[in-house]
């Protein structure tokens, strides 16, 4: 479906579900974000939907989920019907616009339109009641740099470094501290202009998982990259992390920690446990959520907004 914004359009998803917690279990009317006024809990009312309002899922790859069966039809930008987005939805029984796309930046939510997408911002109506938002690490070149860090690690190459086979680093890490310093104001502003067009809304700014283990060691053949990348990557997500953190309580949002909870299911994990995915699986997006990891993220939003709303 092209739901039409603006002077553009975006390819979504939009649902009606019944009311679920995150397992697939019904719950109480009480439990419900709007009080039991849902058409769930009874007799299907032409005024529910007004009175539940709309759901925008906003954010880059990490909420897109690409790689992760299936894919939402007729979109560019990455997106399944695994992701967070369409499993919150679900939970709490919720129409949503989704407008994440692979490679967005803080940027593409608010001022600059993402190629041929517009900003992400034009989603939200006067209906708008629930906001949640996954971007910033395409603004410090995270994934990037872990996917161009475990390349030279299979080629004996150091990513950090010059090398006999290239002049200058793949991955500029002073270049990457700087953009670092600057991202969590890159987010409280983008934050404030989402409060200003959706004041009636509820807004979740959620972290990303932790991608490394703690401390951050390679672990070929998932991540095989050298051991001082590593590290320093390592140390990326953690003031990743502590930008979201401090963003979310400037701007006046609510904060989920996606970070602290995925300890221990990281990309080095043992299968079973990871929330993210190395680069040894080609058939999942290297250095990104799986679908485990958006099951249990999809969780913790629940769980976070079940306990503001």
């Amino acid at each position: 479906m092209v739901f039409s914004v603006g002077a553009g359009s975006y390819n979504l998803c939009i649902h009606n579900f019944e009311f679920l917690d995150a397992q697939g279990n019904e719950v109480t009317d009480a439990q419900k974000p709007d009080g039991g006024t849902s058409a769930a809990g009874g007799a299907p009312d032409s005024g529910a939907e007004t009175s539940r309002g709309k759901y925008v899922a906003m954010g880059s790859s990490y909420a897109a989920g690409p790689k992760i069966p299936d894919a939402v039809p007729d979109q560019s930008c990455g997106r399944s019907t695994a992701n967070c987005a369409h499993l919150v939805a679900a939970a709490l029984g919720m129409d949503f616009t989704e407008v994440s796309c692979v490679g967005a930046t803080i940027d593409n939510v608010t001022t600059t339109p993402q190629a041929m997408n517009p900003l992400q911002i034009e989603a939200v109506t006067p209906d708008t009641r629930l906001i949640t938002i996954t971007i910033g690490g395409n603004d410090v070149n995270y994934s990037s740099s872990l996917v161009a860090c475990g390349r030279d690690g299979v080629n004996a190459q150091p990513c950090l470094a010059a090398s006999a086979d290239a002049a200058v680093p793949d991955v500029d890490s002073a270049a990457i501290d700087n953009l670092l310093d600057h991202v969590e104001n890159k987010l409280v502003v983008m934050l404030g202009k989402v409060k200003q067009a959706a004041p009636a809304a509820r807004i979740y700014l959620v972290a990303y998982p932790m991608v490394l283990p703690d401390p951050a060691v390679p672990c070929p053949s998932d991540v095989p990259m050298q051991a001082a990348a590593a590290t320093f990557l390592g140390q990326v997500g953690t003031r990743l992390q502590a930008a979201f953190s401090s963003a979310a309580a400037t701007a006046g949002v609510n904060f989920v920690d996606a970070y602290g909870p995925s300890h221990g299911h990281d990309a080095c994990a043992p299968a079973a446990q990871r929330w993210v995915e190395g680069q040894a699986n080609s058939a999942v997006a290297p250095y990104h959520p799986n679908a485990a990891g958006m099951r249990a993220v999809a969780d913790l939003i629940v769980a976070a907004i079940r306990k503001t709303w």
